[in-house]
């Protein structure tokens, strides 16, 4: 389960001020003072960056399979139970991007896939919707990247 959104305004000051090197990214991550793990990952191209999953939908594979914890009616169209989770997401993240917005500014860009970004001199901020496969959960995630780079160029 991921942290109510009330949690999350706590973390866009953090974002910019903490203390990233490039150069020695640690593999395990890092913590942040209110104990919120940033995972560190490499792009498909070696790239590392750090991410965090801000709000994640049930995995869809027994709905699509026509069993698991749903109504009758949810069963009978799966797809309009995926769409209201991607109308969730969408609220979530346009309640992150506004959280984001107070200390960040406005994005210094939106791309076609409706992931923003803020860019600083050192690093990118980007937050966007994300689901792997029609059967995986849904995800609002955050990237924290090298300055200039976007999980789109990154093929995250």
């Amino acid at each position: 389960m991921t942290p109510a959104l009330t949690d999350r305004a706590a973390l866009w000051p953090v974002l910019p001020a903490l203390p990233v090197s490039w150069e020695a990214l640690p593999q395990e991550g890092v913590t942040l003072p209110d104990g919120t793990h940033l995972r560190c990952n490499d792009a498909p191209d070696g790239t590392l960056y750090l991410n965090l999953t801000l709000h994640e939908s049930e995995d869809f594979q027994e709905l699509l399979d026509g069993r698991g914890d749903y109504t009758d009616e949810e069963l009978e169209d799966p797809y309009a139970v995926i769409d209201q989770r991607w109308q969730e997401a969408s609220e979530v993240m346009q309640t992150l991007i506004a959280q984001a917005a107070q200390v960040l500014g406005e994005p210094a860009q939106t791309d076609s896939t409706g992931q923003v970004s803020w860019s600083l001199p050192d690093r990118t901020i980007s937050l966007g919707l994300f689901q792997a496969d029609r059967d995986c959960p849904l995800e609002v995630c955050l990237w924290l990247l090298l300055p200039g780079l976007s999980p789109r160029i990154l093929e995250l």
